[in-house]
């Protein structure tokens, strides 16, 4: 089982040449709105790169998470029941809007700028008592793989909750958007898979007493982090380095390895595409597969995402993955 907790958003993206300065009126190419948010977008990503087998998906994806009591909320817990995705932990907040993004895209590059507004993400808060409905002991060994990110308030909280009462559970953990006050010592040593970006390692890496970044090497970072990282867990690190691909290691890896991107002839946008590449890598670990073997597979899923719109909608399946439909 693959569990994800966190933000349910609905995007509200405009695709422009270029992005206007202050006090600057520009007219823009095209608006679209669009289902996202980080939580949203790795359940999805999970559920469509699952295969079936039988006419069943052979792996289980839940979301916990919160939506206003709005259109935009039926919306999202519509789009997540449509692939799939077990939404019985998904709960709308009486007089609360839905988490918004708004998406400023640049045409000719791909690349985004996003304004999150959190509404009913901001209320997610669980209670001891509800944890302990979300993750009953018998669902709870080491084939259950939970992942998390920065965009619900409570997320230290559960990583905390998750150590001391289900230590068997994985727990994957993608710091963003990035808070510098949770990086701590005590937090990544709960930790059985980070994913980071080159500016975020060296952020965590500056915190924790790593010299400058500046005279750290990717891979020198990502073997501090990985030795960061809870013992007895995968102790996986990724560090992401867009078009160039990724760095990563874990505790039988040693030096950290080098994956490359695929290339595509045209991006054209970026949003969701870290997202993709997450539920792809925890859904490959999930089952069984190596750490390369998992890296691979989501780097395919993500250059797939960047060749078409939208966030959760731009997520391929598995049968895009295997047949290479739609790669340029």
């Amino acid at each position: 089982m693959i569990t994800v907790i966190g933000s349910l958003n609905y995007d509200l993206v405009t695709y422009t040449d270029r992005v206007p300065g202050g006090g600057e009126t520009f007219q823009a190419d095209a608006f679209e709105t669009h289902i996202g948010g980080k939580g949203l977008n790795e359940a999805i990503a999970v559920a469509r790169l699952t295969a079936s087998q039988d006419g069943a998906k052979v792996q289980r994806v839940r979301m916990i998470g919160r939506v206003g009591d709005d259109g935009f909320g039926k919306e999202l817990i519509d789009a997540l029941k449509g692939d799939g995705v077990d939404t019985t932990f998904i709960d709308s907040v009486p007089n609360t809007k839905s988490g918004v993004a708004v998406i400023l895209v640049e045409a000719e590059s791909g690349e985004n700028r996003i304004l999150i507004t959190s509404g009913a993400n901001g209320t997610l808060q669980p209670t001891n008592s509800e944890y302990e409905q979300y993750f009953p002991p018998e669902i709870c060994g080491t084939d259950h793989y939970v992942i998390l990110q920065n965009e619900y308030p409570d997320t230290l909280k559960t990583i905390e909750w998750l150590k001391v009462n289900r230590p068997a559970v994985n727990i994957c953990y993608n710091p963003s958007p990035f808070k510098k006050e949770w990086v701590s010592s005590v937090v990544l040593a709960s930790i059985d898979l980070i994913i980071v970006n080159e500016g975020e390692a060296s952020d965590i890496a500056s915190v924790l007493g790593l010299h400058h970044k500046e005279n750290c090497d990717i891979a020198t970072l990502a073997e501090f982090l990985q030795r960061a990282l809870a013992p007895n867990g995968i102790s996986t690190v990724i560090i992401t380095l867009g078009s160039k691909g990724c760095v990563y290691t874990n505790k039988d890896i040693s030096p950290p390895l080098k994956a490359d991107s695929v290339k595509v002839s045209h991006v054209v946008d970026t949003t969701g595409a870290g997202d993709t590449f997450f539920g792809g890598v925890v859904l490959q670990l999930s089952q069984a597969k190596c750490l390369h073997e998992a890296i691979t597979f989501a780097t395919r899923a993500s250059s797939l995402a960047i060749q078409k719109h939208g966030a959760a909608e731009s997520i391929p399946t598995f049968d895009d993955i295997t047949e290479g439909h739609f790669i340029n």
